[in-house]
């Protein structure tokens, strides 16, 4: 969709009318705050930025969402294209891995480990003694209440998606959509993080 300086939306594809009501809150007429949060966050980087403006959000009905936003080039008023997408695991790991209050190092181990890699494969990827390896494994295995590394990789992504494959199984059945990304904690549409030119 391309909304202007108002902030008004100026065309939408049919799909991004669907987005719009998922993502829509109860107050009739309004656009979702996370649209609103990445156009005007598009709006306020500087005119040669490539990189987009892009927000995070948890929807009741969309699971994780990603929205990013770019200001368009051309003469006249300013405006803003915005795209909205179901946020894939990749894009998911993260902030489910920072959920645990992980440090950073911890949370590369973490990667790693979903990833599959053993102990020494961890320690030569970052440049660490596999004993340090060994020590933030501990670390993490106790903030995240687990013992093993299995448990961690289900701890990590079975919460979160196994009752999305239920959901999917259940819609399939009665031949609805499917849909991606994990199921939502809460019903509410939370922005979970700023602009990426804001936020490192």
């Amino acid at each position: 969709m391309v909304l202007g300086a108002d902030l008004t939306p100026e065309s939408l594809t049919p799909g991004a009318q669907q987005w719009l009501t998922d993502l829509s809150t109860p107050e009739q007429g309004e656009l979702p705050p996370a649209v609103l949060s990445v156009t005007q966050a598009a709006l306020h980087q500087h005119a040669g930025c490539v990189e987009p403006a892009s927000v995070r959000v948890l929807s009741e009905r969309r699971g994780w969402v990603m929205l990013h936003g770019q200001a368009l080039a051309g003469s006249g008023d300013r405006r803003v294209a915005v795209t909205m997408q179901s946020a894939g695991p990749d894009r998911i790991t993260p902030l489910l891995i920072a959920a645990y209050g992980l440090t950073e190092r911890e949370e590369q181990v973490t990667r790693h480990v979903l990833q599959g890699a053993s102990t020494a494969q961890i320690a030569e990827m970052l440049c660490i003694s596999p004993h340090t390896v060994q020590q933030h494994l501990k670390n993490i295995f106790e903030k995240t209440s687990v013992r093993s590394r299995r448990e961690l990789v289900r701890r990590v992504f079975t919460r979160h998606y196994q009752l999305r494959v239920e959901d999917n199984d259940e819609r399939v059945r009665i031949d609805e959509a499917i849909r991606g990304g994990p199921f939502p904690d809460r019903p509410a549409v939370q922005a979970t993080s700023t602009a990426r030119s804001e936020t490192p």
